[in-house]
Parts: structure tokens; sequence; C-alpha cells
């Protein structure tokens, strides 16, 4: 059973951000996602560079690395990584036959997981918020955000969303942050079954924090 959700989680969030296709919106509407990251509804012909405009409020809290995150992962792809706890965390990079996502991350200590996507292509926050949520409609129909807000980790602008939804008689939880810049975009996304979210969601939380702009 653990090796099923890992799996169709993975299927879940690691599609390409910038790929066009065509998706369901949670009100029954068919959207097509064009590869520049903007959208349109598939009935509106008059639309074809719509955004997500949603307004969003900045959380005031301060995000920053803990003290005991130590060991930084960079991206080969742009100057993003994060830094994690090596005595709580263990990372892989993705296999030989595959693109997405970078890194994988496991917790030791229990079912939570993590990983990395990224690609070299900005893409606005805005448009990172319905993006991801047709990535996930493609594993869970019934899947819905259920939070949103901006936040300021290590200094940086982020765009943090979490999301519930049920894959194939399982419930999950996907919580990330999301960043872009001039030089690329990065998908740094925690999961775990919805059963063990709220025992782990500090440590979840904790490994998203180490989330760093490297300057060049």
């Amino acid at each position: 059973m653990k090796k099923l959700f890992l799996m169709l989680c993975l299927l879940a969030i690691s599609n390409s951000a910038i790929s066009q296709t065509k998706a369901l919106t949670d009100n029954g509407r068919e959207v097509v996602l064009f590869d520049n990251g903007t959208w349109k509804y598939s009935d509106d012909n008059n639309n074809t560079n719509s955004t997500s405009t949603d307004s969003l409020t900045t959380n005031k809290n301060k995000f920053i690395k803990t003290s005991q995150a130590t060991f930084l992962v960079k991206s080969t792809n742009f100057n993003v990584g994060v830094f994690m706890n090596p005595s709580k965390w263990t990372f892989s990079p993705h296999k030989d036959n595959e693109k997405t996502p970078e890194y994988r991350f496991n917790l030791k200590s229990g079912e939570g997981y993590a990983m990395m996507v990224t690609e070299k292509t900005q893409i606005s926050l805005e448009n990172m918020r319905q993006i991801a949520l047709l990535n996930a409609q493609k594993a869970s129909v019934d899947v819905k955000e259920t939070n949103a807000e901006y936040r300021i980790v290590n200094n940086k602008k982020i765009l943090c969303l979490t999301f519930q939804g049920t894959i194939k008689g399982i419930k999950f939880v996907y919580f990330g942050y999301y960043y872009s810049s001039p030089n690329g975009t990065v998908q740094l996304l925690s999961y775990t079954s919805q059963q063990y979210f709220d025992s782990i969601q500090n440590e979840l939380e904790n490994f998203l924090n180490g989330f760093v702009e490297i300057e060049k």
C-alpha cells in the first residue's frame, strides 16, 4: 500500500508545469493550458490569455530554515536548493529514465515524502496556482485546494498551497511551495496520506522552509 500511494502521488504532481493540456476545473468547465503558463476556458474564444487573478494574503509570520537543516541539496537546472536535516530526511536524484522530479526526499521516521520539480522557464505565481490544481486533478477528480497564501521564506516570496483529495481510495494531502524567477521555476512539494498529515505537518513544514535561492 505504501509503494502504491507513493507511485500515485508521483504521477499526480510530477507533470511538467508548462505543457499544453486540457483539464476540468472544480466547477466542471474545461480549460486549456498553454506552454507559456497562461490558460483559457475551452468555450471562451475571446479570452485566450486569461490568467488566475485571485488575490491572496501574505502570511505575516517569518519562515526561515531551522538550525538543524545543514545539508544543501542544489538544483542542477538553476540557482535554487533546499537545506534539509540529514538526520531526518534522505534524498535521491531522479532515475536515468526520468526527467522529473529532479530530487525525491523521504522522511526517515514515517510516511512523509517530498520532491523538487524544476524547469528553466519563468511562470507567474498566479498562474502556478491554477496549474498546480489542474495537475492534481489529473489523478484525483475530487481534489480541492484547502489553503493558499503567499509567504516570505528566507527572504523570497513564494506561493504556499495545500490540496486534499483521493487517489484509488487513498486520501492524500499535498503541501507545497512554489517559486519562480527569470532563471526558472521550482515546485518543492511534500505529501502524505491524510491520516498521517497532522502528526508530521511540522516536519514537512520545516523541510519546506529550507528552500533557498542560491546567490550566483
